[in-house]
């Protein structure tokens, strides 16, 4: 279908008329001025993902919010896309994206505790386990602080062996596929002197042990 007007001719100020004449327009073609209107105004472009229905139209456009928005932007995004992809979907497109978009990932996650649905615990946890493969998968310093403001490291589990192990680093120009970790010993996990490279969807995040080096 051709358009009935162009998103140049748009007044944003009138945003019900312009909302009833993407009504009038198939799916498609809704989806694609409205891709258009986010061009020139990303808050009212948003503001008009109401008027779809294909959840793949709503995938599609939060992978542009990761490909184009910066690190405030990327909120608004979240704010209009979440409740229609759902929390669980979100964090599911985001690991799938972590490896091949880490920063854009790293943006996203800064604001996604704010859209947690409340008193869901399994969301809760995905939420918990995405955030801990983060810090794997950017390098992120692995101690963590609780309440108490004493330090922690994090102790992983290679799912593949059984082993527990604590982050070491990247190996040359493999960061984001290998990661370096040091073998524990599994009654005090203390380092047993063993290093191996690992796939970081292979590590698990277990509690956080004192951190006393």
């Amino acid at each position: 279908m051709t358009s009935q007007f162009t998103t140049t001719d748009i007044n944003f100020q009138d945003q019900t008329a312009l909302q009833q004449r993407l009504r009038n327009f198939p799916e498609e073609d809704r989806f694609n001025e409205i891709n258009a209107i986010l061009d020139r105004n990303v808050v009212v472009g948003l503001k008009l993902v109401n008027l779809l229905k294909n959840r793949k139209y709503f995938n599609l456009l939060l992978e542009r919010g990761l490909e184009k928005a910066n690190a405030s932007e990327i909120e608004i995004w979240l704010k209009y896309l979440v409740p229609h992809i759902g929390f669980r979907r979100v964090i599911a497109i985001l690991s799938s994206k972590l490896s091949e978009q880490p920063d854009a990932v790293d943006k996203a996650l800064y604001w996604l505790p704010k859209f947690l649905p409340k008193g869901d615990r399994q969301a809760a946890m995905m939420l918990e386990n995405i955030l801990n493969q983060e810090k794997l998968m950017l390098g992120k310093e692995y101690k963590a602080v609780r309440s108490s403001g004493k330090p922690y490291k994090l102790i992983l589990r290679i799912k593949s062996t059984g082993e527990y192990a604590v982050f070491g680093g990247y190996t040359l120009g493999s960061k984001g596929t290998k990661i370096i970790v040091e073998i524990l010993n599994s009654q005090d996990f203390y380092p047993t002197g063993g290093v191996r490279e690992v796939s970081p969807g292979d590590m698990e995040v277990l509690d956080p042990q004192p951190y006393d080096d």
